[in-house]
């Protein structure tokens, strides 16, 4: 609705997980830190924020730099499940259908699949997004026990924990996958300073030309949604939407006080 006044291809706001990572320096660093976890072969690495932060953005640009010839790179997305459930949801991930509800079984047939993979050249990684939701300690351990199997003195898969902070709770009381995590990153809000880029990086990627937003109004912004990208997205995508109605020529403080009362 707003695109054509703000002189837009596309609204620059939305709130679906983008495939342009805003790098600011503590995205680069846990984006650098997981390519780090995989490239060594380390048994697991977490990234771990609230909600809004900009894990599953991070996690996408992630993946998106994973060579299909190096790596076997697949994503558990609902990891609340039992330790059979779980083992048979990873064996559906990486393509390996049975029918069989044994624990042997499953744990045999998902052993075979990550030694092919190593024999070929493959290193196999599985993202587990949201696993702040595993509530089971037996799923935790069985996660754990998936990093018992090596080659060559190399661990046949890389787990790579994304979730929210009560993550780093569940984990600490599970010492033995504690012990194995080879990196781990938390991502808090972002600063002043970067809000403004973030803002000016989302603008640019929907083809405006030039600037909407006031520093006052960025100001407010920033005080309100407390730096986190998820919040800086509603605010702004009413904010445009408000300016376009009061036609207005740049987004200043009132306009950002008037989107924070229309979310209350």
């Amino acid at each position: 609705m707003y695109t054509d006044y703000w002189g837009l291809k596309e609204p620059p706001f939305e709130n679906v997980p983008s495939d342009r990572l805003f790098r600011s320096p503590q995205h680069e660093e846990a984006l650098m830190r997981l390519i780090y976890a995989v490239d060594h072969r380390k048994a697991v690495a977490m990234l771990t924020g609230d909600v809004g932060t900009g894990k599953t953005t991070v996690a996408k640009a992630f993946m998106k730099q994973l060579s299909e010839k190096k790596y076997d790179a697949r994503i558990l997305s609902n990891p609340a499940l039992g330790p059979v459930d779980l083992i048979k949801a990873i064996l559906l991930q990486f393509g390996e259908k049975t029918e069989s509800n044994s624990k042997t079984d499953l744990l045999n047939l998902l052993s075979q699949r990550l030694y092919r993979n190593s024999e070929r050249n493959l290193n196999s990684v599985l993202m587990v997004d949201e696993a702040h939701v595993i509530n089971d300690q037996s799923t935790l351990d069985e996660l754990r026990m998936m990093l018992n199997l090596h080659a060559n003195g190399k661990f046949l898969i890389t787990l790579v924990l994304l979730g929210q902070p009560p993550l780093l709770r569940k984990i600490s009381s599970l010492q033995p996958l504690k012990e194995r995590i080879g990196v781990k990153y938390h991502l808090e809000p972002l600063d002043l300073q970067n809000t403004i880029r973030y803002i000016m990086f989302r603008l640019k990627a929907a083809g405006a030309v030039r600037g909407c937003y006031t520093k006052e109004a960025v100001s407010v912004l920033h005080g309100y949604t407390e730096g986190l990208p998820l919040r800086i997205n509603n605010i702004c995508d009413r904010c445009l939407l408000i300016g376009f109605m009061r036609k207005a020529h740049l987004i200043d403080a009132k306009i950002v006080n008037e989107a924070i009362e229309d979310t209350r």
